[in-house]
């Protein structure tokens, strides 16, 4: 923990972590749920070491999911933390809340170029993949889509063969 709550750890890198609240501090001081809409409200994105990821979400309510803020998971047993950090800063932990069978994963901002924005979308698109069973085989399509926009298709998936209803 000391670690990363240094100042220095992430200025490198243009990062700076703000806070770090151990398991039992979350418990305690963050129990309401005004506390935990404060603390969402107050940081851009959440760090979690990956060996208390499990237990985390029960702490931190639902609040945090609808707002886009889940903790994000962060090895840090690793030897560089700094570069650990900044690739987790980088990223976006997607949370499927059971609402439905469709999935929104941001993969980008405007200040990003054309070419950013199509490795993000490739990245996503396989990690996806990789993670719903049994692969693009699950996946029936991908829509892009900016905030004002249409969605616009960019895979779709054709029936191979009859379905059956039942």
């Amino acid at each position: 923990k000391a670690v990363v709550s240094t100042q220095s750890t992430g200025k490198s890198h243009g990062i700076t972590v703000g806070r770090v609240i151990g398991v039992s501090k979350l418990k305690k001081k963050f129990k309401e749920l005004e506390a935990k809409r404060i603390l969402c409200n107050s940081y851009d994105c959440f760090l979690v070491d990956e060996r208390i990821l499990p237990i985390i979400p029960r702490w931190l309510g639902k609040c945090f999911y609808e707002k886009g803020k889940a903790p994000i998971k962060v090895n840090l047993k690793k030897s560089d933390i700094t570069k650990e950090i900044s690739e987790a800063v980088k990223s976006y932990m997607v949370a499927n809340l059971g609402k439905g069978n469709n999935i929104s994963i941001p993969c980008g901002r405007v200040s990003f170029d054309n070419e950013q924005l199509v490795d993000n979308v490739n990245a996503a698109v396989k990690s996806l993949c990789k993670n719903v069973k049994p692969g693009i085989k699950n996946v029936k399509s991908v829509y892009l889509k900016t905030e004002n926009s249409v969605a616009l298709p960019i895979y779709s998936s054709l029936a191979v063969g009859p379905i059956k209803i039942s």
